[in-house]
């Protein structure tokens, strides 16, 4: 802004100097005129209206005016309506004096300053505002130089003004906006730097200069006097021999893109999700979030899943030991009531007695093992989901590009006979593909899918859609179905291991739906689900559109 205002100072004066120079040419030609009668009236009309158009086409109005108290004019320009109000002829009439319409907070320095050109024969400039005809306040600027007899007496004043209004309420917003990022700038927690690029002879990057950095840069160095370390490159500052990924950094500048990474502050003992942001040819900025604390819980974390699941595994595989036993020896103890039945039935005893060996032998004892062969059953059936989801947890993943419709079409396939017993109807949609395991993948929608049945509506036909649709670098797809829907109350706890909303007509151990949240997890996606009970429920499943690490 400065800059520009510069020029257009410039400009002015050099405009002023040209409007002078005709006008004193013109002042000549006509004494010329008188003198000599040289010079026709036709040609000096001319060059007067010539100036006259130059005059009325310039952004702002020209005047002349006395160096008195009254600033009374001699000459001013048409232009002076557009901005004052006013009329030429209300200033030349002296119907309105010009230091009226000076706003009253500018007339004293105003005045000031026309009397040092008078004083020291300088010319002024100076901003200030004025109160127009219709009682508007506007900026005005202002540029004027004295004029001045051969004895140095001066004899009065020249200038041009022009309405900066525009321009000062984009300072003004400017300043406020400015204020308002440098607040922000401050305040934030990131760590922020704007550097400049330092560049050899030929153009090649060398290093880069700090311009400015923010408070969260100078306490997390303890910078007390940030002049002086405004000029020197982030290695200085940091006293690093090599800051981390910084010829990357140089490399992402020279290539003018941006880039994002996590570096490991050793000296700091600290770590960082760092962004490099270009701002325009030669100049970047460096946001850094420090991620130290969130990386410390996030490995706790991963090492408490490992333990947890180390113990699921451990804990579930050891009982199946006892199991075993209980099962083992149950059979065996059936052998052996069965046996003491056939000693009964050939045995010399009272027939009361029989009766009564013969009720518990073949009625009681069977009966109470067939509850524990029930109980082994399921209490084997629930530790081979808890190693199941163990396993998923502990398998690693072979992540790639996965077909979504072929994979889906697969699972469809493997429940085929299903479906057509119950005269169901699937409509799979244009499909985006994904990133992920496929195995893992198969798994989950095929938990989906087989709940879709179990969980269907007697009264009508069961009907699945699916569909999906790209979002960013995810891709979100949509499993929906006219089942008999989960009650408001279940929907978040249908994610609990074991917990089933219907364990009266639906078999199944309730892992299903567990395990597809462990695999959507893995696959860093989320899964959500909606439902009304009676009419459906629609799964919606969130996963990388881009290759992933598992970690």
């Amino acid at each position: 802004m400065g800059l520009i205002h510069d020029k257009i100072s410039t400009f002015v004066v050099f405009l002023i100097f040209f409007i002078k120079i005709l006008w004193g040419r013109i002042n000549i030609l006509y004494m010329k005129q008188s003198k000599t009668r040289n010079l026709s009236t036709v040609q000096f009309e001319q060059t007067d209206q010539q100036l006259s158009r130059l005059i009325s086409n310039l952004p702002g109005f020209v005047y002349r005016c006395a160096n008195d108290e009254n600033n009374t004019i001699f000459f001013i320009s048409d232009v002076c309506e557009k901005i004052t109000g006013y009329k030429a002829e209300d200033f030349l009439n002296k119907k309105i004096h010009f230091a009226q319409i000076i706003h009253p907070d500018f007339r004293e320095e105003l005045f000031k300053s026309w009397g040092v050109v008078n004083k020291d024969k300088n010319h002024f400039e100076f901003e200030f505002k004025i109160i127009t005809a219709s009682g508007e306040v506007r900026w005005v600027w202002e540029q004027g130089v004295g004029v001045y007899d051969d004895d140095g007496k001066l004899l009065f004043l020249e200038g041009f003004i022009r309405d900066i209004n525009e321009r000062k309420q984009a300072e003004k917003a400017l300043e406020i906006n400015e204020k308002k990022f440098r607040t922000l700038f401050n305040e934030m927690n990131e760590v922020a730097l704007f550097c400049k690029i330092v560049q050899d002879e030929k153009g090649e990057v060398l290093n880069a200069s700090i311009l400015d950095f923010n408070n969260a840069f100078s306490r997390l160095l303890n910078i007390k006097n940030r002049e002086d370390f405004i000029g020197k490159s982030p290695n200085e500052v940091m006293k690093l021999d090599n800051v981390p990924y910084f010829d990357e950094v140089l490399q992402a500048i020279k290539e003018e893109r941006n880039l994002n990474f996590i570096a490991d502050f050793e000296p700091l003992e600290k770590k960082f999700k760092v962004s490099v942001v270009m701002l325009g040819k030669g100049y970047f900025a460096i946001i850094a979030a420090d991620i130290t604390k969130l990386m410390r819980y996030n490995d706790a974390l991963i090492e408490k899943n490992k333990e947890l699941e180390n113990y699921v595994y451990v804990t579930s595989h050891d009982l199946r030991s006892p199991l075993v036993n209980i099962q083992g020896f149950s059979t065996r103890l059936k052998k052996h009531t069965d046996k003491i039945g056939e000693l009964i039935a050939v045995a010399e005893i009272d027939q009361n007695t029989k009766e009564t060996l013969n009720d518990i032998i073949g009625m009681k004892i069977p009966h109470t093992l067939d509850y524990i062969f029930n109980s082994v059953g399921k209490m084997e059936r629930m530790l081979n989901s808890l190693l199941q989801i163990s396993r998923t947890g502990r398998i690693e993943m072979s992540i790639q590009q996965i077909k979504m419709h072929g994979l889906i079409s697969k699972v469809i396939h493997t429940v085929e006979f299903q479906l057509q017993e119950i005269n169901a109807t699937v409509e799979i949609e244009d499909l985006p593909n994904c990133y992920g395991d496929e195995s893992m993948l198969n798994q989950l929608f095929s938990n989906i899918i087989n709940n879709a049945i179990k969980y269907r509506d007697e009264n009508r036909p069961l009907k699945i859609n699916i569909s999906g649709v790209s979002r960013y670098k995810n891709v979100l797809y949509r499993i929906m179905d006219n089942g008999i829907g989960i009650p408001k109350e279940h929907l978040e706890k249908i994610w609990y291991v074991f917990y089933r909303v219907d364990n009266r007509h639906v078999q199944g151990d309730g892992i299903g739906l567990s395990l597809v949240k462990r695999i959507v997890e893995k696959h860093h996606g989320k899964i959500w689900a909606e439902s009304t009970e009676r009419y459906g429920t629609t799964f919606f499943i969130e996963l990388p559109a881009v290759s992933f690490t598992e970690k």
